[in-house]
């Protein structure tokens, strides 16, 4: 008798739980949002350390590096790498904005987004 109870009680439950989630309002995702697309840029800036940080296509650094040449080389990409075809387009402030000469992948990091968040304010790309 008392196994049933505890049958009972833990059938009654989930049926509770069950229907709290089938009911509850859920946040929409939109499945349907694309990644970055046409030219693939990087961006580069350097702190008041003097360490170089970078984001691209492929990631955005966390930790300075050196040089500029070692963090671009890092947020790339090997197609872009590959094409052989980055070159220097602009400044903004204190960001160095280069075209990578491919085009972004959907699964793509869009650098000029990303820097944006970092203060980058300048119209184009």
């Amino acid at each position: 008798m008392k196994t049933q109870k505890s049958f009972f009680a833990a059938a009654i439950l989930m049926a509770v739980i069950f229907i709290s989630f089938a009911f509850t309002k859920s946040e929409k995702v939109n499945m349907t949002e694309e990644g970055p697309s046409g030219t693939a840029y990087a961006v580069t800036w350097q702190n008041s350390a003097g360490y170089w940080f970078a984001v691209g296509p492929v990631q955005a650094l966390w930790a300075g590096e050196k040089t500029e040449e070692k963090a671009l080389d890092y947020v790339t990409g090997s197609k872009a790498k590959k094409a052989k075809k980055m070159k220097y387009k602009d400044t903004c402030g204190k960001f160095k904005v280069y075209d990578l000469g491919v085009d972004y992948e959907s699964y793509d990091t869009d650098a000029i987004k990303y820097a944006r968040k970092k203060g980058y304010d300048c119209s184009w790309p």
